[in-house]
Order: structure tokens, then C-alpha cells, then sequence
């Protein structure tokens, strides 16, 4: 009955509305937590103040502490952006993202904010949002291109709310978690959209992030020049990604407990910090000093440069947090030193540095995630200034194409490449389609036990399995998890297979495509899957393992 609702057109757009709400009061109660964490690295700053400068290395030391330890601790998957572990999540799980997500990425994220690790806040609620998302499909039992579809609302709905955003938070959710923009999930995306931006204006104030103002194309000759801009984000998005994977694999080859680098990575960044402040936490009010006018060139170039490496350090040495701000704030200082150069070459026909500073926000994030459309939404949102939307547009679509050009992927993607998965491929459900269960037969688990065997017996035999198939005379009777199997054997070794063998909530056939093996994966409950003939004969035992090798690899046939 719940699951029937839940495929419903209405019970999807109420959903969509829950998540909404969830969304937005989350959003809401994420920017309290930053603030709460901000004043708490004040006070310790201060108690420390003793110290001279090592008082700020100290108190951001501590955060990143923290940060890492309540990451590592109680779920990992909470360090970092927090956005490829959603993507990975809709492709691979079937949107099934751990409920307790909600909790540990809002405060290590807000730990990691808080007390000035440079790290923006909109990979966090998208990860929060994601899993309100998420949890509510799971609980309605939804099948998984259902909950899928609510991960997204999730999404739109962190940064509808967070960034007064919600035109750019549904483009965000189709462009980059979905991949595309099927009319069915996007008109659902909208509701969960709408309904936070509305929570999030009432609580937060309705206006935008950013007071840009005045800003217009001076002269169609600037078009050209907002095209070289586009270039040079490309380059420079190039450059920060590269930078950001290059410490990430640096802090991971060291052998020291999370705590450990988590404080040296922070206590670099207050370090930082000491002689570049602006480059500490999100960095708005630096960005909003761009469009005012009050960067100088030299220091613009310098933050430009500053920011990725803080960025990284945070990032790799455990902290939580996005790099869609970060990407911001650095496309803005970028634009801003190019805009004040070639205004003092141009004056006559060229806007201010701070122009081209709100353009570079744009074109770098387009840049590095390969979403131009989100890019434009977006920055048009925050600042609320249509005239300068050409050049944004030109801008951001040259960056977009030459960063995929130079990269090979997005900032997104390579995380998830870089664990074998490739991105491309996954997010492409027609294609997985063709693939079927039959091209991987002769490699998966072919293996399957008695029902009279003991349970010791067996599971002196388990290996790494994370379940097994129960056969009686050569049929399938049932599936036990490697968990129950264990439990069985400390509480009566003796015991047979047949009494603790689960009856089947999932076969499959040779026939049968990998996205279907993968859909019915999304549910928790199935441990392995037994694939049978047409008569019901056990022919292997498929574990989601199988299926994400055969995605990693590419065609198994």
C-alpha cells in the first residue's frame, strides 16, 4: 500500500513536498550550526590569545581535529564534498543513502566551517538534503528510480534554501546528480525546490546572497573578452582539481590516525590564515568585497592563488565541506584581477574589475563541474542581475567545454573515478539496460550450500562472501547473510541451513539486465541475489560487489 502511493504521481509530488520542508528547515538549522561552530573557535581563539599567532593555528588545528574524528568515527563517507557520494549513491545504491548522514555531515561540516577550514557549505546540504530524500523513499519502500528522484528533491531543496536559489537548485539536482532532465523527476524537483526557497526566505530574509548591483555589458567588444575569461577559469579549475586529488592522495599515503593529519592539514590552513585571512571558512564576505570594488589586483591574483591550496589542505586532511563556494570565490578574485587589467588597458569600453569578478564565479565552477547551465542559474540568482547574464552565459560555456576538454572529467566524477567507478557510464540507465546478467555468469559466486549443512561447517567455508544461497535437491529455498550466519553459529553451531535460511526476495535469470540486478541491490534487506534457470536451479549467487565490478570494467560480454 505505502509502495503503491509512493509510485503514484500524487503521493511522488507530496513526497517531494516533505522533502521540501525537510530541506529548507535543514538548510536553515545547518547555517545556525556554522554560526554556533564559529562562535566556539572565537572563544577558543581568545582563551588562547596568550599565545600570539599560534592561537589561531591552534583553535583551526583543533576543528579539523574534530572534524576528521567524527567523520572517520561514525561514517566516512561524510568527509569531503559530500556531492560524489550522492552521485554515487543514485547510480550504484539506488539513492539508498545511511540515515545517520544527516547528523555527521552537519557537524563535521559545521565543525569544519566553523572553524575556518575553507570548504563551502553547499556540498554538505546537498549530502543532508539528499539523505532527508533518501530515507523518506526508503521508508515508503519506494522502488529505486522513486527514490532516485527524491535524492534529487533533496538536493534542489539544500541548495534552494541555502543560496536563495531555488531556479538554480533544480537545474543543479538534474544537471549534476541525475544527469538529465526526464520532465517526470524534474517537475517533482521543482516542488521540493519551491517549497524550500520558500522556507528558507521566510527564516533566512528573501534577498540575494550577493549585492551586485549596476553591473551591465558595456560594449559588445567585451564579449571577447569575457571569452578569454572563460579560457583562463578553464585553465585555472584545471589547475585547483588537479591540486585538490594531488594533496588528497599525498595526506592518504601518510600512516598517521585521522585525528592526527586532521589537525596538521588545519593547523597549515590557520597558518594560511595568518597573513591571508579572507581565504579562512566560506569566504562570502571576501567575495562580496570583490563586487564592491575594494580587491586590489595584486591582492585579487594572490587570493586567486591562495584559496584552492586552503581548499585542498582542508579537504585532504579530512575535513567536510563543498567546493562550489571555494570554486566561487576563486572564479571571483580571478575575474576580478583580469577585469581591473583589462580595464586599465580598455577603460573606455569595458566594465569594472568587479564585473568580470562576478563572471568568473560562474565560468570557474562551470569549469570544474561540467555545469554550465547550473553555473548560469546560479550566480544570476545569487547576485539578482540580469544584465550582465551574456557574458555569464559566454563565459561559463567556453570554461565548461575547454575544462572537459583539459580535465577528462569533472571535479565530481574524478572522486568517483578514482575509486573505480566510471561515471559516464553508470549514469547512463539505457545502456546498463543491454547488459545482462549472462555476460558475468562465469566469474560471479557459483557456489551454493545444503540446507542440511551446519552452520559451522558453513561458515568455516564463508570466506569473504556476504551471504550465501540455500539449495534443497538443486532448487533455491532461501538466502542467509554472512551476519546471521555468524550470530547462528555463537548461539547453536549445530544448527542446520534450513532453519535459518530466509526465504528469497529476489531472483534473478541470465536474461535478466545488471540495472535490474542493481535496482533490487537498493533494497537493504537483499544480502545476494541467486540466479536461477527457468526451472528454479541454482545457477550463481550475484553480490553487489558483482555488480560494481561489472560497472567499473565496462561491458561484460
Amino acid at each position: 500500500m505505502v509502495t503503491a502511493f509512493a509510485r503514484s504521481t500524487r503521493g511522488l509530488l507530496i513526497a517531494a513536498l516533505i522533502v521540501g520542508v525537510g530541506g529548507g528547515f535543514g538548510a536553515v538549522a545547518f547555517r545556525d550550526l556554522i554560526a554556533l561552530a564559529t562562535t566556539i573557535a572565537g572563544d577558543l581563539t581568545h582563551l588562547l590569545g596568550p599565545l600570539g599567532p599560534l592561537a589561531l593555528i591552534i583553535s583551526v588545528g583543533t576543528g579539523g581535529a574534530l572534524a576528521a574524528w567524527i567523520a572517520t568515527r561514525f561514517a566516512p563517507e561524510a568527509r569531503g564534498h559530500g556531492v560524489p557520494e550522492v552521485m554515487a549513491a543514485v547510480a550504484l545504491r539506488g539513492g539508498v543513502i545511511r540515515p545517520r548522514i544527516i547528523v555527521v555531515k552537519a557537524l563535521a561540516s559545521a565543525i569544519t566551517i566553523g572553524f575556518g577550514g575553507a570548504a563551502g557549505r553547499e556540498g554538505p546540504i546537498v549530502q543532508i538534503g539528499s539523505t532527508i530524500g533518501s530515507v523518506l523513499g526508503q521508508l515508503a519502500r519506494a522502488p529505486a528510480p522513486v527514490v532516485r528522484t527524491l535524492v534529487a528533491c533533496g538536493a534542489a531543496a539544500g541548495i534552494s534554501a541555502t543560496f536563495n536559489a531555488p531556479i538554480g537548485g533544480v537545474f543543479f539536482a538534474s544537471e549534476v546528480i541525475l544527469g538529465d532532465f526526464a520532465p517526470r523527476s524534474f517537475a517533482v524537483i521543482v516542488v521540493a525546490s519551491v517549497t524550500s526557497a520558500v522556507i528558507g526566505r521566510t527564516l533566512l530574509g528573501n534577498r540575494p546572497s550577493f549585492d551586485a548591483s549596476g553591473f551591465a555589458l558595456v560594449s559588445p567588444n567585451e564579449l571577447v573578452l569575457y571569452a578569454l575569461l572563460g579560457v583562463l577559469c578553464a585553465v585555472w579549475a584545471t589547475g585547483f582539481v588537479k591540486l585538490l586529488y594531488l594533496f588528497e592522495d599525498r595526506v592518504d599515503a601518510i600512516n598517521a590516525p585521522a585525528v592526527v593529519k586532521g589537525f596538521a592539514g588545519f593547523a597549515l590552513v590557520g597558518a594560511m590564515g595568518l597573513f591571508v585571512p579572507q581565504i579562512l571558512g566560506v569566504g562570502y564576505g571576501a567575495m562580496q568585497d570583490v563586487l564592491d570594488g575594494h580587491v586590489g589586483v595584486g591582492s585579487a591574483a594572490l587570493l586567486a592563488a591562495a584559496k584552492p591550496v586552503a581548499t585542498s589542505l582542508t579537504l585532504a586532511a579530512g575535513g567536510s565541506g563543498g567546493v562550489f563556494a571555494p570554486s566561487l570565490y576563486t572564479g571571483s578574485m580571478l575575474g576580478d584581477a583580469f577585469g581591473r587589467l583589462v580595464h586599465l588597458a580598455f577603460p573606455a569600453w569595458t566594465a569594472t574589475g568587479a564585473a568580470y569578478g562576478l563572471v568568473g564565479m560562474a565560468a570557474l565552477f562551470a569549469a570544474a563541474a561540467e555545469a554550465p547551465i547550473t553555473a548560469i542559474v546560479i550566480v544570476f540568482e545569487m547576485s539578482d542581475n540580469y544584465q550582465i547574464i551574456l557574458p555569464l552565459m559566454i563565459a561559463s560555456v567556453i570554461a565548461s567545454v575547454l575544462g572537459r576538454r583539459l580535465l577528462g572529467s569533472t571535479v565530481y566524477e574524478m572522486k568517483l573515478e578514482r575509486r573505480g567507478i566510471d561515471w559516464q557510464r553508470v549514469r547512463r540507465p539505457h545502456a546498463l539496460a543491454e547488459e545482462t546478467i549472462a555476460g558475468i555468469l562465469p566469474t560471479i559466486d557459483r557456489e551454493a550450500f545444503a540446507s542440511s549443512d551446519e552452520a559451522r561447517t558453513v561458515a568455516a567455508r564463508l570466506g569473504m562472501r556476504d551471504g550465501i544461497t540455500v539449495t534443497d535437491a538443486g532448487l533455491v529455498i532461501g538466502t542467509i547473510s554472512a551476519a546471521s550466519l555468524a550470530h547462528a553459529v555463537a548461539a547453536e553451531p549445530h544448527a542446520t541451513l534450513s532453519t535459518l535460511a530466509v526465504p528469497i526476495n529476489a531472483t534473478l535469470g541470465p536474461a535478466d539486465s545488471l540495472s535490474r540486478a542493481a535496482d533490487a541491490f537498493a533494497d537493504a534487506s537483499v544480502v545476494v541475489i541467486p540466479i536461477v534457470d527457468s526451472d528454479g536451479t541454482h545457477l550463481g549467487t550475484l553480490h553487489r560487489a558483482d555488480v560494481l565490478d561489472a560497472y567499473r570494467s565496462g561491458r561484460p560480454s
